[in-house]
């Protein structure tokens, strides 16, 4: 329940999402979610697209939109 309390957008392990930071954005495959209950926050961990070393590979959820919707 605390899952999906804090992953507002129902993001999967294996979903392709679109990636929006204040300074970027970019698409990248969910490998894997991770609960925070210190900070309130699922971290997504990601496999980039697009190899670029400047994008996170670990980001929060929230920052994050399925390619499906």
């Amino acid at each position: 329940k605390l899952f999906d309390r804090y992953n507002p957008n129902g993001i999967k392990s294996g979903d392709v999402v679109k990636v929006t930071l204040s300074h970027a954005s970019y698409s990248a495959r969910v490998i894997g979610l991770n609960l925070d209950l210190k900070n309130r926050k699922v971290y997504a961990d990601l496999k980039l697209i697009e190899q670029n070393r400047r994008h996170p590979t670990r980001v929060d959820v929230a920052d994050c939109q399925n390619k499906g919707n």
